[in-house]
């Protein structure tokens, strides 16, 4: 797996008040990322605050996605600290610190099931975002 250590650097101001996590999970939905799921770990967990997981339909989709992500985060001033999976875009895992997110292909979240392990945590509401399970869809009037 292709791995990349990034020395974490203080963020840049930020345009929005609203945590990456949340930001993140509308990124992954402007990419028509599919079973978008947020979980608040805060209070579960040491090393963030959030959880994304979300899956793409192919190989080439998930990259897009994680791609995609890890752009827009560098622009608010989150540099990836990891990025595992890249090469492979079967299940990428993108850690920024307070937030982590996992791009997977279908299939492959249905044998890890990662859902599972966080299901006893806040799984948190995005506005604007519905998290079906075929599809996520944007709200333009939220």
């Amino acid at each position: 797996m292709e791995s990349l250590a990034v020395t974490q650097q203080p963020n840049i101001q930020n345009e929005s008040a609203e945590p990456i996590g949340i930001r993140m999970a509308h990124w992954a939905a402007e990419k028509k990322a599919l079973n978008l799921r947020l979980y608040d770990v805060a209070e579960h967990c040491s090393y963030a605050s959030h959880v994304l997981i979300c899956s793409g339909t192919s190989d080439r989709h998930v990259v897009a996605i994680a791609e995609f992500l890890r752009e827009q985060c560098k622009k608010q001033g989150y540099l990836a600290l990891g990025v595992e999976g890249l090469q492979q875009g079967q299940w990428v895992l993108l850690d920024f610190g307070d937030a982590i997110a996992h791009v997977f292909y279908e299939p492959v979240r249905d044998y890890y099931d990662l859902d599972r392990m966080w299901s006893h945590t806040t799984m948190v509401s995005i506005p604007g975002v519905t998290a079906g399970t075929e599809s996520v869809e944007l709200h333009e009037d939220d």
